[in-house]
């Protein structure tokens, strides 16, 4: 019997060596190009999606109302307004308790000390003359932006304070507004009576009077 073939084995030469190593670096080339362009390809959706939210929320928030008050004739009155918007119609109302009658006004945004003097000045005779307070109110606002006509509902502090004179007694005097909480909802009632009974307690003022 003939005996089988033997298997020869030999050394690969420099050149076959640098050829391998070639091919192998272009494998590694390729897919490290591919894995490159698909992280920029992930990184430009993310910064898209980045980009679309925030306009989506500048947007959103260009729709809101923020309502500011500008003091008139001495702190006796409070126009409310808004610097990107025209508000249409307002109404304002109280804490319960105060048993103040809501204020609702078509191209009258202004809110008067008077309507809330007497309650107040009641509430805090005994006291020092001099104080500042917070009153919490409801403000229902209707409004144009652009051709679109929109409404907002939202907590503020009405931000009062009171003087001590030799004559004529105490006065009450309006200051400004801040927002507190957007969109109250239905149990807004219960919302101002907290607010109202925790600033109470912060002025040192009975619950009830």
């Amino acid at each position: 019997m003939s005996e089988a073939p033997r298997k020869r084995w030999r050394w690969l030469t420099l050149a076959e060596i640098v050829g391998v190593a070639a091919l192998v670096i272009s494998a590694l080339t390729l897919w490290n190009n591919v894995s490159s362009r698909k992280d920029s390809q992930i990184e430009r959706a993310e910064e898209a999606a980045r980009q679309e939210a925030a306009a989506s929320a500048e947007a959103h928030v260009a729709q809101l109302v923020t309502l500011v008050g500008t003091p008139g004739n001495s702190g006796r009155t409070l126009q409310l307004s808004d610097a990107n918007h025209r508000i249409e119609r307002i109404e304002v109302q109280f804490p319960p308790s105060l048993k103040v009658p809501a204020k609702d006004g078509v191209l009258d945004t202004r809110i008067d000390s008077d309507r809330i003097a007497a309650p107040l000045l009641k509430l805090t005779d005994g006291g020092a003359d001099a104080i500042q307070g917070r009153l919490p109110v409801r403000i229902d606002s209707q409004y144009w932006d652009g051709d679109v006509q929109r409404e907002d509902s939202a907590i503020y502090e009405l931000v009062f304070a009171t003087e001590g004179h030799l004559i004529g007694g105490r006065t009450l005097k309006l200051q400004g507004v801040t927002l507190k909480q957007r969109k109250p909802g239905a149990q807004s009632d219960a919302r101002l009576e907290s607010l109202w009974a925790a600033e109470r307690r912060r002025l040192g003022l009975p619950q009830t009077k």
